[in-house]
């Protein structure tokens, strides 16, 4: 069964490796907010070796599926040539939501860590368990709260962007 761990220093669960792909992470956030994306960002990893990595394109690509969990996991599976990602690790900076933990547990995600909880969406355990259901079939090692505080911050620097932008528009 998956439990849920607090992603603090010294958390055996959190390698130093993780935190560099969250860090990943973070950037193609960065840039993601650049050009007006929401700015989550996602990298699939196996050891040391990016296998892909993806930050939402919604806007830019008109697709309601262009979550950046969705692109890094389908750009890993066809690297790999596999749609089983047993042996992968994926660092997303926000708690997925429900379409993207249904995608997490489908591929098999071995290890899951992100940044900042989703209280509006989050399906890992804001709103919903999916990764964690015992009624599925798979689930993932589960990791919260990976450079939570940053993750955060980006996203509400983004949101605070669009309000002030509109009220002087308005």
């Amino acid at each position: 069964m998956a439990t849920m761990r607090l992603a603090r220093r010294g958390n055996p669960g959190v390698t130093e490796t993780d935190v560099v792909m969250m860090e990943r992470a973070i950037l193609l956030a960065r840039q993601a907010a650049a050009i007006g994306e929401v700015p989550v960002a996602a990298v699939v990893y196996r050891g040391e070796e990016v296998i892909a990595e993806a930050a939402n394109n919604r806007e830019l690509a008109h697709d309601p599926l262009g979550h950046a969990e969705l692109l890094a996991i389908r750009d890993a599976a066809e690297a790999l040539g596999a749609w089983r990602l047993t042996d992968c690790s994926l660092a997303v900076t926000l708690e997925p939501c429900p379409m993207c933990a249904g995608a997490i547990v489908n591929a098999r995600m071995g290890r899951v860590l992100y940044g900042a909880r989703d209280p509006k969406a989050g399906a890992c355990e804001s709103l919903y368990r999916i990764t964690s259901d015992v009624r599925l079939n798979h689930r993932p090692e589960m990791y919260r709260g990976v450079l939570e505080e940053r993750c955060a911050e980006l996203l509400r620097d983004f949101f605070r962007r669009l309000r002030e932008a509109k009220r002087k528009s308005a």
